[in-house]
């Protein structure tokens, strides 16, 4: 008699043995192999409508000017190494490019993420609340996550990244204190202004709880707050302030769909500070009679960008709200002065309503009111994002090219976002004056245009659109090989800033590649870093070309 099989024998055999027919195995290794093969060749395809070099001819450019690009000969194991992570970090570069260009990513975003909105979701960088309002990512990581002085976060924090990318400086403690200890030898005074994120003041509008004890921080903020009272660092926290602003006016203090501040809180901020700084102690200083004016804006957030909605789908509705620019008696808007005894360093909340490219108008920012309400002219350095270090790198760079940024300053204002305490690099930097270095980086006259063709060294990385909390972003250039277009004079190398993304379309320079030749107009950066100055850039890995002295590349018309 023949034993029967049981069902879990049955089905141990019917797993480990599957029969398909001859012909169905050879269609699905048809279409696998032509999957594969397609997507790359129509690539290469829509890259060569655009101009660019394809796959193979890009990494081979990239790899020869890698290769240029080296040192004097290197010896030995540590020689090796560098090698390896320059190339290492080409070929990430490279990557990046290619997911920048990729056609199906331009196809299938925002189909996709009208679907995701439709099942209550958002994206990695957005999250939807209640009454339509939206919430950035990072934002919440802040409240929610591990304190951002815990030992444990820090040391993951200081070992993430690629091995090929230098490690970051995670403790925000370590930074201020260098930072105000190179103030303090100075003779300046030195005010943190760490400034609250949206969820901070509305969490009601992320869940239906509505028993929160406000303001919401980080778990280490308290911790923060005492070991900067320890050492006698001047805090600033708009938070009560915003707080009270609430529960007065039982109205928003930040905006719906962005992850700013409203301008009526901002002001009132910009108030609380002009008193915190006591405006007695700048006698050095003669008042100026500045006047405000009114005007409405009306933009959609940043946050709502982010979704890379197309523009015949719109699911929120833009928001409009006063602003208030400040003037001086002859009308004129506001402009920061060098000599000021205050200088402010911000991030976008300092921007937002300053800067007219993030859309809600302009004159009308932190350092204007804060001008107004002090009866004193302030002196600025901004860039949206990466509060931790964009401004104080700023300002270093400005020492280290002989530019004493610092003369006759007496109040250093440090303004970030909040949630850099636990995301931002808190590198350390140097605040020393040096002489300007001679250097042979190419540098137009005041006032001349010049345009050149030139080689790609390298690029800066470029984030993509809606990766970000803004719609446009400058990227760096290090050019070699330059020279005029019309005689073919030559101008051996240029380190160059321009627009990598406008309005959340990349550029034609966001999509180049290390070893690609372009052509280009180039202007002095003198001319137009007052327009361009305060928007994000994105720099070069090499910290000693980031010292060289810019240039502004545009497109030939």
């Amino acid at each position: 008699m023949t034993n029967r099989l049981s069902r879990e024998q049955l089905a141990a055999l019917e797993v480990g043995h599957t029969e398909i027919s001859r012909g169905l195995s050879a269609v699905i290794v048809v279409v696998f192999l032509v999957l594969i093969v397609a997507v790359p060749l129509a690539q290469m395809l829509c890259d060569r409508h655009e101009g660019l070099p394809g796959i193979v001819a890009g990494l081979k450019l990239l790899v020869t000017v890698e290769h240029k690009q080296l040192d004097d000969k290197l010896h030995g194991f540590s020689g090796i190494w560098q090698d390896n992570n320059r190339l290492l970090a080409a070929m990430g570069d490279f990557e990046e490019q290619l997911e920048k260009s990729s056609f199906l990513r331009s196809w299938l975003l925002a189909p996709g993420q009208r679907l995701l909105l439709a099942l209550g979701c958002g994206n990695e960088k957005v999250y939807p609340g209640q009454k339509d309002w939206l919430f950035y990512r990072p934002d919440m990581d802040y409240l929610m996550g591990h304190g951002f002085l815990d030992s444990d976060i820090l040391k993951i924090r200081r070992l993430a990244g690629k091995v090929w990318e230098n490690p970051i400086q995670p403790d925000p403690v370590a930074a201020i204190l260098d930072f105000n200890r190179q103030l303090h030898e100075k003779g300046i005074r030195l005010v943190l202004m760490p400034t609250p994120i949206k969820a901070s003041l509305h969490p009601d509008f992320f869940t239906k709880t509505n028993n929160w004890h406000l303001p919401l921080q980080n778990r280490s903020w308290q911790e923060f707050l005492d070991q900067m009272s320890a050492h006698n660092i001047d805090v600033f926290d708009p938070a009560p302030q915003l707080k009270q602003l609430l529960r007065h006016t039982k109205q928003p203090q930040y905006l719906k769909t962005d992850t700013h501040w409203r301008p009526e809180a901002m002001e009132a901020v910009a108030r609380e500070l002009a008193q915190h700084i006591q405006p007695a102690r700048l006698a050095g200083t003669e008042s100026v009679l500045y006047k405000r004016a009114k005007k409405q804006v009306t933009n959609s957030g940043d946050i709502a960008a982010m979704l890379r909605l197309d523009g015949g789908w719109r699911k929120f509705d833009w928001q409009e709200v006063e602003i208030h620019p400040v003037l001086t008696k002859a009308a004129e808007l506001w402009q920061p002065v060098t000599a000021s005894e205050v200088l402010l360093l911000g991030d976008s909340f300092a921007n937002i309503y300053s800067l007219s490219g993030m859309g809600w108008g302009e004159g009308s920012g932190l350092g204007e009111q804060l001008s107004y309400y002090l009866d004193k002219p302030v002196d600025v350095l901004l860039q949206n994002d990466s509060g931790a270090f964009a401004t104080r790198e700023l300002l270093a760079r400005e020492l280290a090219r002989g530019r004493d940024r610092l003369a006759g300053k007496k109040v250093v204002i440090w303004q970030f976002a909040s949630r850099e305490l636990s995301s931002g690099n808190w590198k350390y930097l140097d605040m020393e004056l040096k002489e300007r270095p001679e250097s042979d980086f190419f540098v137009p006259d005041p006032g001349e245009t010049l345009q050149v063709k030139a080689v790609v060294a390298s690029v800066s990385r470029s984030q993509q659109p809606g990766a970000v909390p803004y719609k446009d972003n400058i990227i760096t250039l290090h050019l070699v090989d330059v020279r005029e277009l019309d005689s073919g004079k030559e101008y051996g190398q240029a380190l160059v800033y321009c627009w990598g993304m406008r309005d959340n379309v990349l550029t034609r320079f966001a999509r180049v590649r290390a070893g690609q030749e372009i052509e280009l107009q180039l202007v002095d950066w003198d001319s137009v870093a007052a327009d361009y100055s305060s928007y994000r850039r994105s720099t070069l890995d090499d910290e000693m070309l980031e010292l060289e002295l810019p240039v502004w590349g545009e497109i030939i018309p």
